[in-house]
């Protein structure tokens, strides 16, 4: 005699408004009062939602238009929500930067996501299984989880996982509840060798300084038209300033690579002969005061300054066309 079935709790905002779809989604609540993800649409939103409780492992189909997310420090300190999350895309991509770590999904593979790290990402119309591990399982059947975080895992292990993901999914109208927590770890076994094949061919995890490094130079790149001081600089990454240093301790500090960064780019800039931007245009560009400090600290790092080194390769420029000219005549 069959006992009581699987739960399959549903959610959708396809009999919804369009205009009160997103609003209504973001005040669901779950599997959080709170929002585990600062998200924004990137068009027109629907979602559809289907979740059944398989002992210690939440089980979803989820079905959604494009979207942006982004999970931040301050978003983790204040979150009770500390699991481990596998998503596996059946149809869609996805692509972003988990902590540092270049993230590339595409239909047919699957990824970790630590909760407990910061990520950013953006992912088109998708439908995915997804399996919410609770941390402690999760560091029992894993062991460390810093290199899983934004791990993308493709081929024989993927097809086995979503293929189990997606009759699991057929057959749970007909199962009762005591099939729950085996049907549940059925998925962390696939997890543990998919894993365990994974970490034996990816490269090895970035340390923490190199992660953060990585995300400085993200923001020096987007700020190097604008003075950036160094506390802005902490507060963009939420870092003290003896990481910053670490982080680009071969660099003799974060405010060397920032002026480096900068003279690199004038020099690039006055090299540009055919466009000939003016001296002081490049320094206020580039986030120098005026055209002095420029030539200054150019001078300083180049031997030479800004207008010698113009004039340098001009005349460089003039003698190559003067000797292309008299072979021309001989010819």
């Amino acid at each position: 005699m069959r006992g009581e079935p699987i739960e399959i709790m549903r959610f959708s905002t396809a009999g919804l408004p369009p205009e009160q779809r997103y609003p209504v989604w973001l005040d669901w609540g779950w599997p959080r009062n709170s929002a585990i993800f600062r998200t924004a649409p990137t068009e027109p939103f629907d979602t559809e939602w289907e979740t059944a409780i398989l002992g210690e492992v939440v089980f979803l189909r989820i079905s959604i238009t494009g979207m942006r997310y982004e999970r931040r420090l301050q978003d983790i300190r204040v979150s009770d929500f500390d699991a481990l999350i596998v998503n596996m895309m059946v149809e869609g991509s996805a692509q972003g930067v988990f902590d540092g770590r270049e993230f590339r999904e595409g239909a047919g593979s699957f990824h970790f996501h630590d909760i407990t790290r910061p990520s950013l990402h953006s992912s088109t119309a998708s439908l995915t299984y997804s399996l919410v591990v609770p941390r402690p399982l999760a560091v029992e059947l894993f062991g460390t989880l810093d290199d899983l975080h934004g791990l993308v895992v493709s081929g024989a292990c993927a097809d086995l996982l979503l293929a189990h993901a997606e009759r699991a999914w057929r057959a749970l109208p007909g199962l009762d509840k005591s099939s729950a927590p085996p049907l549940g770890r059925s998925f962390l076994d696939l997890l543990a060798v998919a894993a365990a094949h994974a970490r034996a061919e990816a490269p090895a995890p970035a340390t923490a300084a190199a992660r953060l490094r990585r995300r400085a130079v993200a923001l020096i790149e987007s700020r190097l038209n604008t003075t950036l001081t160094l506390r802005e600089l902490c507060e963009g990454l939420d870092a003290s300033r003896k990481a910053l240093f670490a982080a680009f301790r071969e660099d003799g500090g974060v405010q060397n690579y920032v002026r480096a960064t900068r003279l690199d780019r004038a020099k690039a800039a006055l090299a540009d002969l055919e466009r000939e931007e003016p001296i002081g245009m490049i320094a206020l560009r580039l986030g120098f005061c005026d055209a002095s400090h420029l030539s200054r600290l150019f001078r300083d790092r180049f031997g030479m300054t800004p207008r010698d080194y113009r004039r340098l390769l001009t005349s460089d420029a003039d003698g190559q066309t003067n000797r292309g000219d008299a072979d021309s005549v001989r010819n």
